[in-house]
């Protein structure tokens, strides 16, 4: 038997860490091995205690959330699960400690937006366990943003790629380091599912869009594809790519237990799309994106996914991999590049007789 996970609380309410150790304690295989109810408390108690996974409080006495996340993981990269509240506010805070190295974020019970205790410990349970299988460590080291990709780009362009791109845990700042590396004239279409709940995908786009040369957004029905342009499923719904690529939100059932799902955009741009497809599965666990990247390959586009190394999680893109349909498996450090070059080859139909000198 697997030794139990050790978990850290951290949070200045002393109601909520009664509930957290309450929720914690009870189930299998977790323990509890400490609480601490502010920033300089937890930063002792976890050079300490050493745990494997802490949960913490954004707003505390001393230090807050997020000036203990930029003193502790470049020292000690423990995976680290967020309290939010689920509100706009709440998304905004949350989505800087992501992209500072924390691994995902739950409910905080009592706050604005979050669901009945039921749902907050069902999340919390599953979030601290996959959390204590994440590679921070990983993440801090790709999170420098590499140089944006300077390679030429199209001046004649045939067919206009489209690149539909999973993610989930780990993905807000494996998206950021992603998108912002790619040139902002790529002759190409983004549409990306983030695994993510209402409100924080239109904070994630507006970040997203703020740190990179494509122009990203929060989708609506009847956004269309366009090159240049980045497309992010909202939370609650799966997007939908119909003909001429244009966007339909579904509420149909969750795949795979999430709304957004990756998925179906996949399967409906195979069937509806005309341009050339890339697919790409990025970090995060469970199989989201598998049967949407084997149908890519079937329809003859190009698949890439993440690789072990720079995964946060290593669940779906090691799916993605076991299906064979994988035509690359890289570092997230090499796919700016890669996927520069896959989208001009594709562009301008694999004669490099079309494409200028310089650009960018």
């Amino acid at each position: 038997m697997p030794p139990p996970i050790r978990v850290l609380i951290v949070d200045d309410s002393t109601y909520v860490r009664m509930v957290l150790n309450r929720m914690l304690e009870r189930a299998a295989g977790i323990e509890v091995v400490g609480q601490a109810g502010d920033g300089q408390e937890a930063l002792r108690l976890a050079a300490q205690l050493k745990p494997d996974v802490m949960t913490l409080d954004v707003e505390m006495p001393k230090l807050d959330g997020l000036e203990v996340l930029r003193r502790l993981l470049p020292h000690n990269p423990i995976p680290v699960v967020m309290l939010s509240s689920l509100t706009q506010r709440g998304a905004e805070v949350t989505l800087q400690a992501l992209e500072l190295g924390a691994v995902d974020f739950v409910g905080k019970p009592g706050s604005a937006g979050v669901p009945d205790l039921a749902t907050v410990q069902h999340q919390l349970l599953m979030k601290v366990r996959v959390a204590a299988r994440a590679r921070v460590g990983a993440r801090l080291a790709a999170s420098a943003r590499p140089a944006p990709v300077e390679t030429p780009v199209p001046t004649y362009v045939q067919h206009n790629p489209a690149v539909l791109i999973a993610s989930s845990t780990g993905g807000p700042g494996t998206l950021d380091t992603l998108l912002s590396a790619l040139p902002p004239k790529l002759p190409a279409a983004f549409a990306i599912t983030q695994h993510m709940p209402p409100d924080f995908t239109r904070a994630f786009a507006a970040r997203l869009d703020a740190n990179c040369g494509l122009q990203v957004r929060e989708a609506a029905a009847g956004d269309v594809l366009r090159p240049g342009t980045v497309l992010l499923a909202p939370g609650d719904y799966h997007m939908i790519i119909g003909p001429r690529g244009i966007i339909h939100l579904s509420k149909d059932p969750a795949v795979w237990a999430v709304r957004p799902a990756a998925d179906p955009m996949m399967l409906s741009a195979v069937e509806n799309l005309k341009t050339p497809l890339i697919g790409v599965v990025l970090t995060g666990m469970g199989r989201d994106g598998a049967q949407g990247v084997v149908e890519i390959k079937r329809a003859g586009g190009v698949v890439v996914a993440e690789d072990e190394q720079s995964c946060v999680i290593y669940g779906m893109p090691k799916a993605a991999a076991e299906t064979g349909a994988c035509d690359y498996i890289v570092s997230l450090s090499d796919m700016p590049q890669l996927l520069t070059d896959q989208v001009n080859k594709l562009a301008t139909g694999g004669n490099t007789d079309l494409v200028a000198v310089g650009g960018g």
